[in-house]
């Protein structure tokens, strides 16, 4: 068993290496939204599922990724090139 250093977490592995980590599509997505901020239940409304049913992506996205909360998770997605940059940070900025 062994531990990782990710984006300042340090993560217990347990006996899955990291290239072994998968997530769904709709984990993926789920956390997608949680990185532009938006709550399970502003998720659950834009995905037309239930706030228990986004919980339930993210918490076993979480235990996927070997952490405890859904920003942990989002790092460690980041970190792992699950995630790449929020569709809002590539818009360009208006001018006033």
């Amino acid at each position: 068993m062994g531990h990782q250093q990710l984006g300042g977490i340090d993560h217990h592995t347990g006996d899955r290496e990291l290239d072994e980590i998968t997530l769904t599509p709709r984990q993926i997505e789920c956390l997608s939204w949680v990185q532009e901020g938006k709550s399970s239940r502003d998720i659950g409304v834009i995905l037309g599922v239930s706030h228990r049913i986004v919980e339930r992506h993210v918490f076993r996205a979480c235990q996927r990724l070997g952490v405890k909360t859904r920003l942990q998770a989002v790092i460690r997605a980041r970190a792992l090139d699950m995630l790449g940059d929020p569709p809002s940070w590539s818009q360009p900025k208006r001018r006033t």
